[in-house]
């Protein structure tokens, strides 16, 4: 199983604007910003397991990662049987209801990007 969900597209318009409203309406806190590359994270770790999106536009396009993170704390609490990264496609008992949840909250953004849902 791949540790991240990867996505690479082309969109003709600058999408930061989209973006920027999809993480505030979706409480995805702004962690990095290098200008055409931002970081994104969803939550702590303490009820629910974070979720990180790392989005980049460049002239080659769009490049999206998105991955639930398992924090330390987390992975000693399963006996480190949790990954350190945990893509958010279906499939798998690991970590099924963060996943699902950051699924669910991605899609809206590829939805407003009109790209393909992640499954």
């Amino acid at each position: 199983m791949n540790s991240r969900t990867i996505r690479q597209f082309s969109v003709p318009t600058n999408i930061w604007p989209a973006v920027e409203r999809w993480a505030v309406s979706e409480g995805f806190n702004l962690i990095e910003d290098l200008g055409e590359k931002r970081r994104y994270q969803k939550g702590n770790g303490w009820i629910v397991l974070p979720t990180k999106l790392e989005i980049t536009q460049n002239e080659a396009g769009v490049h999206l990662e998105v991955w639930v993170y398992g924090s330390l704390f987390n992975r000693i609490f399963t006996l480190f049987l949790l990954p350190e990264e945990i893509t958010i496609e279906s499939g798998g008992v690991r970590a099924l209801i963060p996943r699902s949840i950051a699924r669910d909250s991605v899609n809206r953004l590829l939805v407003q990007l009109a790209q393909p849902l992640i499954t």
